[in-house]
């Protein structure tokens, strides 16, 4: 396999940025500019976050536990908004019944649900892991059935007046031809399912290890590198829960089929 000129400078181009702010930041903090007891240097974070792998790996314990609820919360989303989603846009009825409904909720934060979910089922796993599931529902059942929704009426016609049932007509119609809004309601339901998560770590006393719970602790303790060393994981998860899980299925769907361009 012969390796381009452009997939080595691309990933350069990627890196460049970062390492311009990161020096940046360091060279403010070490001549003063900044001062480090409110935003510590990257070396300091990066012993930090030395000192949370070792002796004991805390944070190996943190990203378990966070990951542990972002999976359970974001699965639970996928397979009821995708569901219901088909269900809404293939069927009048329901669409009818269930996108008032829809249309009212989906301008709700996912956070302010967290204070009555904690009133309702206490400040545990299962507050943190509904939570999630409620960043992540709407996006993909909205966008699920819109995308159903969308396909061009005379596709379908074509395919019945040509012999096929309704199986048929969903598996090689609808649901190709809604597949590009489906995989954008999955990819925004990361981001705020992530989102979700940490606020509901922040919030929810009960629970024993987590990404916004490690920053909320260290607010009692202002420990500034603990909260920013936080920060820069909720940053670099979400872009990686992004790259790494939606970025394959795009290019073996969308991408492939030439729905959208490639990048």
């Amino acid at each position: 396999m012969t390796i381009t000129r452009s997939q080595i400078i691309k990933p350069f181009y990627f890196v460049l940025p970062f390492l311009i702010v990161i020096g940046l930041w360091e060279l403010a903090v070490d001549m003063g500019t900044v001062s480090s007891r409110l935003v510590p240097s990257p070396s300091l974070i990066t012993l930090k976050f030395y000192r949370l792998m070792t002796p004991e790996p805390i944070l190996l314990n943190v990203l378990y536990m966070s990951f542990y609820r972002l999976i359970l919360g974001y699965a639970l989303g996928v397979l009821i908004g995708v569901s219901l989603g088909i269900l809404m846009g293939v069927s009048n009825l329901l669409y009818r019944v269930f996108s008032p409904i829809l249309s009212l909720l989906i301008s709700v934060p996912t956070l302010a649900w967290v204070p009555l979910l904690l009133v309702t089922l206490g400040p545990g796993e299962e507050t943190v892991i509904i939570a999630i599931f409620l960043g992540s529902f709407f996006p993909i059942v909205y966008n699920t059935l819109n995308g159903i929704r969308s396909v061009s009426k005379h596709r379908v016609w074509a395919a019945h007046i040509m012999g096929a049932d309704k199986a048929t007509v969903f598996f090689e119609v609808l649901l190709p031809g809604s597949l590009v809004s489906i995989i954008t309601g999955l990819r925004l339901a990361i981001g705020y399912s992530w989102r979700a998560l940490v606020g509901a770590e922040m919030l929810a006393a009960g629970i024993s290890a987590g990404v916004g719970q490690m920053i909320y602790a260290a607010k009692a303790f202002n420990d500034v590198e603990a909260m920013f060393a936080g920060l820069i994981i909720i940053a670099i998860g979400g872009l990686l829960l992004d790259r790494l899980l939606m970025d394959p299925i795009e290019r073996k769907t969308v991408e492939k089929w030439g729905m959208v361009k490639e990048r």
